[in-house]
């Protein structure tokens, strides 16, 4: 293999790993394990619970927000599957691959689209939930975004 090969390989490799932290980041740390996270793990506060503790949300902005909550934990989720799915491509396809494996290419250019998404959908999610608060409340989420995201891991 010559130099050049693995260089690039070691590249990809490289924005794979930067893109899936990317990823992890903004829904892992924003959100503190939403949806399916806090099933597995009591330990850290879900956003849900967090808001409802700490923005004092009216019944009326949960009924108003419960359905964004479910539509975007159903996005999610299929957005994460498709990470895993492009993510175990990646895997195999470097164990057999070269510079020009298409396959490797195709497995990446998926993985990073997926992960994309996953942001996109996620900074809506958070814009479309801030629009139904009141400035108070919008700040002190806000706030709240922002330790969470500057916050060593």
């Amino acid at each position: 293999m010559t130099m050049r090969v693995k260089w690039l390989l070691l590249s990809a490799l490289c924005s794979v790993i930067l893109a899936g932290a990317t990823a992890w980041m903004v829904t892992d740390w924003v959100l503190h394990r939403h949806g399916e996270g806090h099933a597995q793990d009591h330990s850290e506060p879900d956003f849900h619970a967090w808001m409802h503790e700490h923005l004092d949300i009216t019944p009326e902005q949960h009924a108003i927000m419960e359905p964004l909550e479910a539509e975007f934990e159903e996005k999610r989720i299929i957005l994460k599957t498709a990470i895993r799915k492009s993510g175990h491509e990646v895997a195999q396809s470097i164990s057999v691959a070269d510079s020009n494996d298409k396959r490797l290419k195709s497995a990446l250019e998926a993985l990073n689209q997926s992960q994309g998404e996953l942001q996109r959908l996620t900074l809506d999610h958070f814009f479309a939930m801030k629009r139904h608060l009141r400035p108070s409340q919008a700040k002190r989420l806000l706030d709240w975004t922002h330790d969470s995201l500057n916050r060593e891991p």
